[in-house]
């Protein structure tokens, strides 16, 4: 059984929901605590934007074109994670942490990586690909435990 580092965090989060637990055990047995829990009200796209997408005149004769429409709900996504790893990476800098793990589906992490600062990269000891921000916290301590066991 492979035991959690005391003062590991871990961060899950996905578009609109980001946890932030700790892990304050020195046993085998995990004990994450909830440091912080953010939720964002984001409505579908549809929702947000109501004008129709733009369109481009050309020269004289010139075909029209269509501007590209907003994705409202995907950039206050990307806003998210960007406040999520601005924290990160202030607590990181503060000293608070000693190891990080992101969980986050695909999309998110990749949002959350260009935004952490160098201290906060080399302090990651891993990356899980999914979405657990709805699991309940022993559920995400033995995924952790999972990824990080060796094969």
């Amino acid at each position: 059984m492979i035991k959690l580092p005391k003062g590991l965090w871990i961060i899950v989060a996905d578009g609109q929901k980001a946890l932030f637990l700790e892990n304050v055990s020195d046993t085998v047995d995990a004990d994450l605590r909830v440091m912080r829990a953010d939720e964002i009200a984001n409505p579908p796209n549809g929702a947000q934007g109501s004008e129709a997408p733009g369109r481009l005149s050309g020269a004289a004769g010139a075909a029209l074109g269509a501007v590209e429409p907003a994705d409202w709900h995907q950039m206050a996504e990307d806003d998210f994670a960007a406040g999520v790893a601005s924290l990160v990476n202030k607590w990181v800098a503060a000293g608070a942490c000693s190891g990080l793990v992101l969980i986050a589906p695909p999309r998110s992490l990749g949002a959350l990586r260009p935004e952490l600062s160098g201290d906060a990269g080399k302090l990651l000891i891993a990356e899980l690909p999914k979405d657990l921000t709805k699991h309940p916290v022993p559920e995400i301590a033995e995924a952790v435990k999972t990824a990080l066991a060796p094969v």
